[in-house]
């Protein structure tokens, strides 16, 4: 690790929150990833404000602290200082028993708090302070009405209690929390200097970065020029630049080169794929070249640069069977305190820091490799990760960027592939059938009452949704699709509103079954409890889900009982065997439900609630033998019965499982655009953003972002387009496959090599190459499968040698479509029979439909005059761009489908020297509003 120049008179400071100062310095013992049912962000905000609320018209919250130790300057905001009593309080929310809290967690908290006390004494001139520790249990019984709220107002009396608070508190002194103070800035002190020191370095080295070439591509020097400008004015920038111009290159290399003249902190390289992190590390190693030590001896590198790479939990988990606590994993056992020289090693590593390297370092400290890379995080200059480190509503690296006020500049590649992505971000759905089961058992007798009401009002209001029914204002739609079964009709629900009732009692139901999940001692009654085996163990969850139901020691039954202690043994044991123990299914769907509620929250027009409803039987007629045989009445009675029985029945309504609810991201720029406006500046680019407006719109760029349009470096001369008169339809796929067998046999013919066939489906697919199995079968083929393993994805790429002959069937935008490199003879054509389109269903008419409703508002929104700025009372009104109308249709169907035909096609030619063949197979190619979105470069022929 760099040091610390010592020659500075006065060192520059290295600034530093509050609590990543204690994350760094006050914690030990294991990683515990242990689940504790915690509140929510908005629960926490609201439990802030109750103790806020409670305390007084002189209590002060949220005070803002700041202050210089050594090279350290320290800030951040403490929660409430009561000035009467001279009382700091540190306010945590929680739900459950207190007495769960694992030990280290406290101690954190405590460090937390002498800190803001130290800093306090300082900024009031205090001998002393009382530090306190509240805990406010958010799943208490809380003041719900105005009057109780108005009674939170008034200051307690003295001595008075909360029944929601748990209070430690503790008097300090000046010199006592100033020596704590002091403890924990040493133990800092000396890794600041050292950052202090590599980011002077760094700078210094970036300002004279130089491109690592003697001349550039066609097109990446303009691409370059444009990212420059983007890091130094802080635009956002979406590019489009053929496959060929050396896009991470071009991106990376400007965003370096500006990093010290920009002040950026950190730079974010996102993907959507692990070639493209391979590819971005490449070119870091291009234009950072590592240190040499063949010769035994380290050698600073040309540029003190630490590169990050980050990877998915289940890819880099060593013990996945495990769960991610220290009494099960042995890499999570003193985690905490194996991390410092895990760290300082890593750090002091000139060599990038790529999954294998992270890893050889993690194990040879006996700490977990996925945890350590996440610690580093902190401390890396470029970060290479998957979109959803940033942009996703848990994101590492967004939340890192906002505790810490880095300055980021995000570099999104592949980022046509954005919008699908962050739609799965940020939907989800509720699995009925899980939900079905599962609340049936959690509403058995035996189980706790409040877990047993919630589920049973959750189960009746999952049963209401069938009911809802077109509204005369039009807020909810509905459409059907008929069913299997003949005759009988399925429904699918799209509601523009969010439903209410269901929306309460779910969330009335997580918060039973956090309680539960929090104490599940509290959940048995004494006498089934008795009856409990001393080795009776709860159901671990799986790491992946980073929780745990309970310890095996101190499971507990979660029973209630209603006997008396005369109760017999075997009815106890007949309730214990009746409660539900904690399982991974049962975790699944509670955080499902908590996930739903979170996102429930952000619901708007860019949103859509949907209830998919099962087809029912048809009401039954009843038997009029069977009736009037079962009759004891007067033959007038046996007549009535008789005419009764002749009507049809009410039919039955549906279960849980068979409706199915889910929330929808129609579409994600509300979601996207806090986290773009929040880095410095974004850089968005890929091969295929055509038309610009449908990215820029559905992303959430800002109305002043620029679009480039980078010339490809590729001649017309270099492929032959072919397009073909067919049609692909599925109502005419049968008398399709021989005419295209033909086609493919007849290219392969005149030029035997490599090709790739795409088309729209699995079956389409085995159609058309049994056809041409059976016209040629000297034409070695193989075909992608579902489901296909990663060592059969890779045999299917290894098949495209430079000497190979073949063709190689795969279906459009899956694995193969985008993302592999197949330069030269290993690849010189590709046959596309789709244009790509999702497939017509309610889903994708509802989303339509919806968007089309979400495209006009947010046209009017963006075509609202802004305040100039100055004067606030001044009615002068900046202009704001002209808004490109955009088709809800198109954004549907027409544009990802020919993003993905692109895709496809620009596996053929990589490079200045590739020759090859493209045939488009589908009479709409033909159409003018589709051959606007082809490639510019290409000259099709009919």
């Amino acid at each position: 690790m760099i040091k610390a120049d010592e020659t500075h008179a006065e060192p520059a400071r290295y600034r530093i929150a509050v609590r990543e100062l204690c994350a760094f310095a006050a914690r030990e013992g294991d990683l515990d990833l242990r689940f504790t049912p915690s509140p929510s962000a908005q629960q926490g905000i609201r439990g802030h404000q109750r103790i806020v609320r409670r305390r007084g018209k002189d209590y002060e919250s949220e005070i803002s602290l700041s202050g210089d130790i050594g090279n350290l300057t320290i800030r951040g905001r403490a929660d409430g200082y009561d000035p009467k009593r001279n009382c700091l309080e540190e306010i945590k929310t929680h739900r459950g028993d207190l007495s769960r809290q694992p030990a280290h967690h406290r101690a954190l908290h405590w460090a937390q708090a002498r800190v803001y006390g130290a800093l306090m004494c300082r900024s009031r001139d205090l001998e002393g302070i009382t530090l306190a520790l509240v805990y406010l249990d958010i799943a208490a019984d809380a003041p719900r009405g105005a009057k109780d709220e108005q009674n939170e107002q008034t200051e307690p009396k003295k001595g008075q209690a909360q029944h929601d608070e748990q209070r430690l508190e503790a008097w300090w002194s000046r010199e006592a929390l100033e020596a704590e103070l002091a403890r924990l800035a040493a133990r800092f002190s000396e890794f600041a200097a050292n950052e202090l020191a590599h980011r002077s370095a760094r700078d210094s080295a970036l300002s004279r970065l130089a491109f690592p070439w003697p001349s550039w591509r066609p097109g990446q020097r303009q691409l370059a020029e444009h990212a420059y400008k983007a890091v130094m004015t802080g635009r956002e920038l979406l590019a489009e630049a053929p496959t060929g111009t050396g896009k991470t290159l071009a991106t990376l290399y400007p965003a370096l080169r500006a990093m010290p003249a920009s002040g950026t902190d950190r730079l974010f390289y996102l993907t959507a794929r692990t070639p493209g992190r391979a590819l971005a590390l490449d070119a870091l190693a291009t234009l950072a070249p590592a240190a040499d030590d063949s010769e035994g001896q380290d050698k600073t590198p040309a540029i003190p640069l630490r590169i990050l790479e980050l990877g998915a939990r289940s890819k880099t988990c060593e013990h996945p069977t495990l769960a991610c606590h220290g009494e099960s994993c042995p890499l999570a056992r003193g985690f905490y305190d194996r991390l410092p020289a895990a760290r300082d090693a890593a750090l002091a590593d000139q060599r990038p820091l790529n999954l294998a390297t992270t890893r050889r370092h993690a194990l040879a400290h006996d700490i977990c490799p996925y945890f350590l890379a996440q610690e580093l995080s902190r401390w890396a200059d470029v970060i290479i990760g998957d979109h959803n480190h940033y942009f996703d509503s848990h994101a590492l690296l967004f939340a890192l960027s906002q505790a810490n006020d880095w300055r980021t500049v995000v570099l999104v590649d592949e980022s046509h592939n954005l919008i699908e992505r962050a739609r799965g971000m940020y939907s989800t759905e509720l699995d009925a059938r899980q939900f079905h089961f599962l609340l049936k058992q959690l509403s058995r007798t035996g189980q706790p009452a409040p877990l047993r009401s919630a589920s049973r009002a959750l189960a009746r209001q999952w049963r209401a949704l069938e009911q809802i029914e077109q509204g005369t204002d039009g807020e909810t739609q509905a459409s059907k699709v008929d069913s299997k079964d003949e005759g009988h009709k399925a429904l699918r629900l799209a509601l523009e509103a969010l439903p209410g009732d269901f929306l309460k009692a779910l969330s009335q139901w997580t918060g039973a079954m956090g309680d539960w999940l929090a104490e599940p001692d509290k959940a048995a009654s004494p006498a089934a409890a008795r009856q409990q085996p001393a080795t009776a163990t709860a159901t671990q969850a799986p790491e992946q889900l980073g929780l745990i139901a309970s310890d095996a020691s101190t499971a507990a039954p979660s029973a209630t009982g209603t006997g008396s202690a005369t109760t017999d043994s075997s009815s106890a044991s007949s309730t214990a065997r009746r409660r539900v123990e904690p399982d991974v299914e049962m975790m699944e769907a509670y955080f499902a439900a908590l996930t739903l509620a979170r996102l429930a929250e952000g619901f708007g027009d860019h949103s859509l609630f949907e209830v998919e409803l099962a087809s029912t039987p048809p009401a039954r007629q009843a038997s009029l033998a069977s009736d009037s045989s079962s009759s004891s009445g007067t033959a007038s009675d046996a007549g009535a019965e008789a005419g009764a029985a002749a009507r049809p029945r009410k039919a039955r309504g549906r279960s849980v499982r068979q409706i199915q609810p889910r929330l929808r991201c129609v579409s994600p720029a509300p979601w996207l655009a806090p986290r773009l406006r929040a880095s410095h500046t974004t850089l968005l680019f890929s091969a295929t953003l055509n038309p610009p407006a449908y990215h820029h719109r559905l992303l959430g760029l800002a109305d002043d972002a620029v679009w480039l349009s980078v010339d490809s470096p590729f001649s017309a001369t270099q492929v032959q387009v072919s397009r073909h008169r067919l049609s692909t339809r599925l109502r005419d796929r049968d008398a399709s496959c021989r005419p295209i067998a033909e086609l493919m046999a007849r290219q392969y013919r005149q030029r035997p090599g490599n090709y790739l066939a795409f088309f729209s489906s699995f079956a389409y697919l085995e159609q058309v190459a049994s056809t041409l199995q059976l016209l040629a079968p000297e034409i070695p083929q193989w075909r992608q499968t579902r489901a296909m393993t990663e060592a059969e994805r890779t045999g299917f790429i290894q098949r495209f040698t430079p000497d190979g002959q073949g063709i190689g069937f795969a279906v459009l935008g899956g694995a193969f479509g985008e993302g592999i490199d197949l330069p030269g003879s290993r690849l010189i054509g590709a046959f596309i029979a789709t244009l790509g389109l999702a497939g017509f269903s309610p889903e994708n008419e509802a989303l339509k439909q919806r968007l089309a409703t979400w495209l006009d508002n947010d046209a009017q929104r963006r075509s609202q005059p802004q305040q100039a700025e100055g004067d606030p009372h001044d009615d002068t009104r900046a202009s704001r761009p002209v808004i490109q109308p955009l088709n809800a249709d198109d954004c549907t169907y027409l544009y990802p489908g020919l993003t993905r035909v692109v895709q496809a096609a620009g596996r053929v030619i990589r490079s200045e020297q590739d020759q090859g063949v493209i045939h488009l197979i589908d009479d709409r190619f033909m159409r003018p509003e589709v051959a606007r979105l082809l490639p510019r470069w290409w000259t099709p022929t009919n």
